[in-house]
């Protein structure tokens, strides 16, 4: 349910950048055309415009809905010229349905000349060649994104945290249950390829709770929230429950592939930390902080307390609703390498009624 929610906000949005996007491109044609042989009609030419950027926008979104579980570990250039190529279709389709539906609303026109002429002449291929590339940057800047934490190519275009700054953020350690056994068990390479899908399967999970992935150590991986993207939903605790039903989901399949299937532990804690970009050679955003040592802590704790998922007092105080997850006071303790103790929660999904 929450998957189908998150595709049709995503539809959404979408539609509107279509509409925004159809309507400054008919803004710009009819300005540019007013003092030419051949000037626009305003209201005619936006209403044409802005149906091609609701067809473009929607069928892309579909698309990329689509194509976003086979696309996934593919190859960079393979990914650029498949995009590409796709949504030069869906345009050369998109226009090609609009233009039709107005000629033939136009009395008196032949549809058939009308549209020779249309597509061989010179806006078409400047609309088309303009859109191409905008396409085919924007594909590459997307992919070459997803190299960088969410945002952080961005920050540092914009020049935020350049100078170090005071935040709160909430950070959440996950960390693969057995993980030594599982790589002695498959070997270096079937671990890693082991890894790969896992961090892959979660993926949708993370996205649709907007988690920011910090980093990946290893088998782990810290994810990350202001507080009110955490809060919002309460997607600081629906993630780990929905990266747990979407491992049962697909549990056969590594069973299948390794003969194991992954498991984890999860530590979540969050308060002020000092976040900024380091080094030279490679920059990179980093926090700074006793939160982001505690969350570790209590990450570790998980093993020790025969716990799967524990949340620090601190966060679990701005939660207003809990909904059916079971709370449950576990300990109170002195993570490693902190002064003042924390109260320890375990949070737990509804157990399925029978």
């Amino acid at each position: 349910m929450r998957k189908f929610l998150t595709e049709r906000k995503r539809i959404w949005n979408y539609l509107i950048t279509g509409i925004t996007g159809g309507a400054v491109y008919g803004c710009v044609e009819y300005i540019a055309k007013l003092n030419t042989d051949d000037p626009e009609i305003f209201v005619p030419l936006l209403i044409r415009t802005v149906s091609v950027g609701v067809l473009v926008f929607g069928t892309a979104a579909i698309f990329e809905i689509w194509s976003q579980s086979r696309f996934t570990q593919k190859p960079f250039i393979y990914l650029l010229l498949a995009r590409s190529i796709a949504y030069t279709l869906i345009i050369t389709v998109s226009l090609l349905g609009v233009n039709a539906v107005w000629f033939l609303v136009r009395q008196g026109v032949s549809l058939k000349e009308e549209m020779r002429m249309y597509f061989a002449g010179e806006m078409y291929l400047i609309n088309l060649s303009t859109i191409f590339f905008f396409v085919v940057v924007t594909v590459g800047f997307s992919q070459i994104n997803k190299l960088h934490k969410k945002g952080e190519l961005l920050n540092y275009v914009l020049g935020r945290y350049h100078r170090p700054r005071e935040v709160y953020r909430i950070f959440c350690f996950i960390d693969l249950k057995n993980s030594t056994s599982i790589a002695e068990k498959l070997g270096h390479l079937q671990f890693a390829m082991f890894l790969r899908d896992y961090y892959s399967d979660i993926s949708e999970a993370l996205r649709s709770t907007a988690a920011q992935i910090y980093q990946y150590v290893g088998d782990e991986i810290v994810l990350s929230w202001s507080l009110a993207d955490g809060l919002k939903d309460n997607n600081l605790i629906n993630c780990a429950f929905q990266i747990k039903n979407i491992l049962k989901g697909v549990r056969q399949k590594y069973v299948n592939r390794y003969g194991v299937f992954p498991e984890f532990r999860a530590g979540l804690h969050g308060g002020k930390v000092i976040v900024t970009w380091v080094g030279e050679l490679k920059k990179e955003i980093v926090y700074i902080g006793d939160t982001v040592n505690t969350a570790s802590r209590i990450q570790e704790d998980c093993k020790r307390l025969e716990k799967d998922f524990l949340i620090s007092e601190d966060i679990l105080k701005h939660i207003h609703s809990f909904g059916a997850t079971q709370v449950s006071f576990v300990e109170e303790t002195i993570p490693r390498g902190r002064v003042t103790p924390v109260k320890l929660y375990s949070l737990e999904e509804p157990p399925l009624s029978v």
